[in-house]
């Protein structure tokens, strides 16, 4: 009877003793989650069990996936239909990213017929200026900038957005037109260009619908001048959420103020499609005109004469019937006939060469954009 005694309590001792081994070889793991971490969990997860290094746990990693997949939000959104004291711009978004609009700037009221978002502040020679530093939900893998402005002046740098951060001194977010082209760039932490795109063509001295959108996971960067994409390219890595020195619109201490006015201000933290952009341009554009009148005004002009410049030359088709020349004119009753013709077929010869020009110009056109864009490219920060 004692010798069952004895194993029994040999059995029950070696058990108490591997408990408290293990607990022991457990506490001794370095850098774990405290009580409160994922650790904690019951069960844990595998990485509890298998890390040494804090920053390989599962919490990091969860953070990082959290971050990554934030959810589609506004984070910014002026309409400048109030402003509150000391020139305090109310941010829309449900954030409380306000800005402060500097002495000197004005909030207006327009009365233009194409367009219907009709207040608006003025800047000129002044900024808006947001706290960078305390800027809630800054994008990180994607990101929209979207405004409507109307440009006084076509000459020199005009910053719709921008901003400086506490590792180096230049620019990170820059989203400007410069003489009448838009730029849309960021350089992240490291100086490294995430990604830089050009278009043409802004507008002056009318209401002109600017968006810049880029999307870490497609790598694209666009550019959306009055809900049409002008242009993209591809670019590379997350976005720096370093604001700590600077944030903005209009930056006139670098000689980059917004030589005009900007209304309908917004950041999203994602990529906008092409739709969602067209949404914002319809939701203050006056009804398109009737298309089938003599007379096309306002911006509808100016589109229809950018589609024209960019399609091809139209066809005549009677001058491709006609002959050089024209009919030489016939002989006895024809002759006044003859003398039609050949006055009609002058002027398909001049019909043809006026085809001719425009062909030239186009091309002409697109080498000097071309060239332009290059040399834009080689002296901003």
């Amino acid at each position: 009877m004692r010798f069952w005694i004895y194993i029994a309590c040999c059995l029950l001792a070696s058990g108490v003793s591997s408990k408290s081994l293990t607990k022991l070889f457990k506490d001794q793991k370095p850098q774990k989650r405290s009580e409160g971490g994922c650790c904690a969990a019951d069960p844990p997860p595998p990485c509890c069990a298998t890390s040494t290094e804090l920053s390989s746990c599962c919490d990091d990693k969860d953070n990082d996936e959290e971050e990554d997949d934030e959810p589609k939000r506004l984070v910014v959104y002026f309409n400048f239909e109030k402003v509150l004291k000391h020139g305090r711009i109310s941010d829309k978004s449900g954030y409380e990213n306000s800005g402060t609009m500097t002495a000197g700037g004005e909030i207006l009221k327009f009365n233009d017929k194409d367009y219907t978002c009709n207040q608006a502040a003025r800047l000129w020679d002044h900024d808006i200026i947001l706290r960078g530093d305390t800027f809630q939900a800054k994008p990180k893998t994607a990101i929209t900038i979207a405004a409507w402005i109307k440009m006084e002046e076509h000459a020199g740098q005009h910053s719709i957005f921008d901003t400086v951060g506490t590792f180096h001194t230049q620019g990170q977010f820059h989203f400007e037109v410069n003489d009448g082209v838009a730029r849309w760039f960021h350089r992240d932490e490291k100086q490294k260009v995430v990604f830089e795109t050009m278009a043409h063509t802004v507008a002056k001295g009318k209401w002109v619908h600017i968006a810049g959108t880029y999307d870490s996971k497609t790598k694209q960067a666009k550019v959306f001048i009055n809900g049409e994409i002008r242009n993209q390219s591809l670019g590379d890595g997350a976005l720096s959420r370093d604001w700590g020195v600077r944030a903005g619109i209009g930056n006139k201490e670098k000689g980059r103020s917004l030589r005009g006015s900007i209304d309908e201000f917004r950041i999203y933290n994602y990529a906008l499609k092409p739709d969602e952009i067209k949404a914002l341009v319809s939701a203050c554009k006056a009804t398109a005109p009737d298309t089938t009148s003599a007379a096309v005004e306002g911006d509808g002009a100016a589109d229809a004469a950018q589609k024209s410049e960019d399609a091809p030359a139209p066809v005549d088709q009677e001058a491709k019937s006609a002959q050089p020349g024209g009919g030489g004119g016939g002989g006895g009753d024809e002759a006044g006939g003859g003398g039609a013709n050949g006055a009609e077929g002058g002027a398909n010869n001049a019909d043809s060469s006026s085809n001719a020009n425009t062909e030239e110009k186009k091309t002409n056109n697109k080498k000097r954009r071309s060239v332009d864009v290059s040399r834009y490219s080689s002296y901003y920060d």
